[in-house]
Formats: structure tokens, sequence, C-alpha cells
């Protein structure tokens, strides 16, 4: 054979290859685009799909929004040349889901947070999360361990409200300085450990180290390449997480240790407990919690309750200073609570806050602090006809369902009195907790932290709308405002009289 004859050969195969490469792929888009065609699609561009509507994160949640209410509540959603996912914001199909929820998992995206959370309550699935979240529900739930907490939740109001009084009668961006109080709430009870975060008095290595782990969560899930093991493993951000865990590791393993100690020396039991003695009073299947155990369980309650909650008071005090007529509502509110009593909080005067529950829970649906939560499901199904095959990705879009007007009217108004009846709310549409049996375990410890915050700053300023200012929501691990959250603060009071109130000085 002579070269030319080579260069034939050559040719003619590349041109094969290149026609069966044309085809296979062909084929492999003809399949994917038609798989779940019975559920409706948003226009998109062939291979990549959907990607170009989330390029702008600032609308990726209006624009899904809106998809949502023009096809039905429930869209196929592609992302590059792969199998669809489903988008999900209706409460038929929601209820479809909860009725079948053994059958429903997290998605592959939570692994990318199990160096950090491990096989927490958050990330893990079947029979380990269900004795688990059992044992925790029955220790964590109760009252009586929630009073307990009131305490922690007072003193740091009350060291938050010194940290604010630097700002008096100036413009001030929230978010920074309650994300302090925040982790302060929840490092102390969880571990009964005082970090003391708000005033800067103590080394603040394991703060930064919850940070560090937060955002590289987030990278990992919005880099295609940091998705995967084997390129994350060369990149900055894994060195940066191994780091960030040798710290908490090390801080956690003291802190048991330590708490280990102090409960073999002291018999008395009347002590207010932390989320720690909880978990080290559990037994599942006649056996207590390993370290390894109790480690996942402390960071998902701090990786819960930490940047959520401190998100959800600054967007109430933003909306409290953009509604004039709300903020003296619930000043009036406060006042008569605290008329005749002492200005300590407890249980049952939290109980009482009516109308800032409302205000809180409205914050809670205008802005979905967690956006969506991802789903698989294991096993096919039947849904009216439409088969969903076993590892199918879906997620649940929490603020599709808050802002579509089928179910809150005119859902861009900020609208207290929607909670006004308790039975108007529809479980399957109000989800900020997110949806049994799935909901999260410390919905009722972050109401209670909220209200207390929120009773403490209201009854000490005025909050005043920066007229100028404003926000710019983006969804990351949680709802994030790239501009911050700002407002101007003013104090009430000239001074403090013994019941907590005094002469306003407006």
């Amino acid at each position: 054979m002579n070269f030319l004859e080579f260069l034939d050969h050559l040719y003619f195969f590349a041109t094969l290859a290149l026609y069966l490469f044309i085809v296979l792929s062909a084929g492999y888009l003809c399949v994917i685009y038609t798989h779940l065609n019975a559920f409706p699609t948003p226009p998109f561009i062939p291979i990549i799909g959907h990607v170009l509507d989330y390029t702008d994160s600032s609308t990726a949640l209006t624009k899904l929004t809106n998809n949502l209410i023009k096809y039905g509540g429930v869209i196929r959603q592609y992302i590059g040349p792969r199998k669809p996912s489903l988008v999900v914001a209706n409460k038929e199909f929601l209820e479809f889901l909860c009725i079948n929820n053994k059958y429903v998992c997290k998605s592959k995206f939570y692994d990318l947070i199990k160096p950090w959370l491990g096989e927490g309550l958050i990330t893990s699935d079947g029979e380990k999360w269900k004795s688990r979240r059992k044992a925790l529900t029955a220790k964590f739930t109760q009252s009586e361990t929630l009073k307990g907490f009131i305490e922690v939740f007072e003193n740091k109001s009350n060291t938050l409200i010194t940290v604010l009084d630097d700002f008096h009668n100036k413009n001030i961006n929230l978010h920074p300085i309650l994300k302090r109080f925040t982790f302060d709430v929840i490092c102390e009870t969880a571990m009964g450990i005082s970090f003391n975060a708000q005033t800067k008095n103590t080394n603040t290595e394991y703060a930064e180290s919850v940070e560090t782990l937060c955002e590289v969560g987030l990278n990992r899930m919005t880099s295609f390449f940091k998705y995967f093991d084997v390129f994350y493993q060369y990149t900055d951000d894994c060195i940066k997480e191994k780091q960030a865990l040798a710290v908490i590791d090390a801080t956690l393993e003291k802190i048991i240790k330590l708490k280990q100690q102090k409960r073999s020396k002291s018999k008395c039991d009347t002590d207010r407990k932390d989320f720690l003695d909880l978990l080290m009073d559990i037994e599942i299947d006649a056996r207590p919690l390993s370290h390894s155990d109790i480690r996942e369980e402390i960071n998902t309650f701090i990786f819960a309750g930490y940047d959520t909650s401190s998100t959800a008071i600054c967007l109430a005090l933003y909306e409290i200073g953009k509604n004039s007529d709300i903020q003296k509502k619930l000043l009036n509110e406060q006042q008569q609570l605290f008329k005749k009593e002492s200005p300590q909080i407890d249980y049952e005067v939290l109980q009482q806050m009516v109308y800032l529950d409302m205000v809180i829970k409205e914050t809670l649906r205008l802005y979905s602090i967690v956006p969506s939560v991802g789903k698989r499901i294991t096993k096919d199904l039947q849904y009216c006809n439409i088969k969903l095959p076993a590892m199918l990705n879906f997620s649940i879009f929490i603020h599709g369902f808050h802002h579509n007007p089928q179910y809150y009217p005119n859902p861009e108004i900020f609208d207290p009195e929607r909670f006004a009846n308790s039975k108007n709310i529809d479980k399957m549409t109000y989800l900020p907790f997110g949806v049994q049996p799935r909901q999260c375990l410390g919905k009722n410890f972050s109401m209670l932290e909220m209200k207390c915050a929120l009773s403490k700053i209201i009854r000490t300023y005025e909050i005043i709308n920066i007229a100028e200012h404003q926000l710019e929501i983006k969804p990351k691990l949680v709802l994030f405002s790239i501009s911050g959250i700002w407002v101007k603060i003013r104090k009430r009071y000239k001074k403090v009289s013994k019941l907590g109130l005094n002469k306003t000085t407006e």
C-alpha cells in the first residue's frame, strides 16, 4: 500500500468515525430531549439547555418562578447535554411526593458538603436518618428544652444592642453584625461555649473555618470542574477545605472531651442542657452516639442555623424600615406586652408576640432563605399516568411556591396580615423550613431566636429605610444580598426605666 492509498483509507475511517459520532450524538440528544416529554419545558438552546437562563443569578429566581407559573408548576430543566431534571412548585405534585416519601432521597449535590457534615440529618437518608431524626425530635423539640435556650437568646441580644449602639443615627449594613450574633447564639446553644464573636474578644479561627466551608460548598455546587473529585482535589478550595475541617474537628473533639469530663464529675441535672448534652444523652439501639456521630450533628446544627437566621432577621428589619405602619404596629405590641412586665424576655412572652410572628413568617415567604432543595427518586413512580423513572433528580423550588399568585395574591407585596389566620396558610405551599417529614428540626428554635432579637431591636431603635439602597438578591447556599442589607437606626429612648420603656425621642 502506497502513501496515497494509506491517506485514502485514513480519510475513509476518519469520515466514518465522524459520521458515527454525529449519528450517535444526534440519537443521544433525541433520547434526552424526549425524556419526560409529558412535562413542559421552557425554550432552550440545544446542547447547553437552560444554562443561559441562570448566568445572571440576580434574575434567575424570577425567571424560574415565571416559567413555573406559565407552565403549570412542574417543568423539565436541561443543564448541559444530560437527562433533564424536574423543577417543582406545584401543590398537587408535592403532595404526591410526600405520600411517596419513602422513595424520595437527597440529591447527589448534598454529597459535596459531606466532608463537613458527614451523615448528619441534612445529608443522610434511609434508616440512619429515621432513627436519628426520631431520637433528636424527642429531645430537641420539647418546650422545656427550648425554654432553656431563652436565656442565651436574651444575653446575646443584649450584647447585640450594645454593638448597635455605636451606630445610633447612622446607616448600617446589618448582615455582618447579625451573622456574629447568630454565630454566638448557635455555638453557645450547640456546645455551651461562648466564642464572643460579637465583641471580638476571642480567637475567630473557628468562625472563619465555618465561613470557609460555606464558601467552598457553594463553589463546588456552582462549578462544573469542582463538582468532580478528580478535578477538585487539585484546587485551592480543596486545600482550604482540609485546613478548615482540621480546625473544626480539633475544636469539636476538645469540646466533646471537656463536656464528658464535666458530666462525669457532676451529677447535677438541673443546669440548662445545650445541644451537645442532648446528643450525649441519646441512645439508638441501646448504643450512645460516637464522637463522629456527635460531630456530624453539631456541624449540621451550626450549618443550618447560622447564616439562615441572620439573613432572616436582617431582611425582616429591612422590610420593617420600609413599612412605617407595620413598624408602628410592632412597637405597639411590644409596648403592650412590656407595659406591666419586666423587660426580661421569657418563653411565655415570646408566644404572645403574635404580630411579630406574622412579620417573621411573611419575611420568610417573601424572601425564601433557602430557595430550593434537591431530591431524587429511588424507584419508578407513576404520577397522573406519567412514569417517573428511578434516579430522577428534581428540585422543590420553595421560592416558586411563595411567589405564585395562585397561592399568595400579590406575592411581591410585604403583607404580614396573610398570616393573621393560620388556617388560611396551606402547609404544602408555605415551606420556609422545608417539607415534611424532613422539615427543619430547628424551626421552633429559630423562630424563638428571631423573635427575641427583633423584639429587643424594635423596642430600642427606630428602623429607617434608606431610599437609595436597593437589595441585590442572589441565591447562594442561602439567599444573599451582594449589596448588603442597609438601614438607618435611631435610638427610641433617652433612658431605660424600670419597665424597660420610657418616653420616645420621636
